[in-house]
């Protein structure tokens, strides 16, 4: 199955924005407007402490009990 060229109005944008990756060239202000969009895309929320954490929070720690 072969592949076909997408056509979306984005596409230019990432191309131009892989283009600028690979080469020396500094970015103009399309590929940053670009960019800038993309990030603003993305779903966030409010405040730092609203950001899920892939660590468990740590258990507090308690001693273990002697034995008298």
């Amino acid at each position: 199955m072969t592949d076909l060229p997408r056509s979306e109005p984005g596409d230019d944008a990432a191309r131009a924005a892989r283009e600028a990756l690979v080469g020396s060239a500094a970015p103009d202000a399309s590929i940053l407007a670009a960019v800038q969009d993309g990030l603003m895309s993305v779903p966030a929320p409010a405040s730092w402490f609203d950001v899920p954490s892939q660590r468990q929070r740590p258990q507090p720690f308690t001693p273990p009990r002697r034995r008298a």
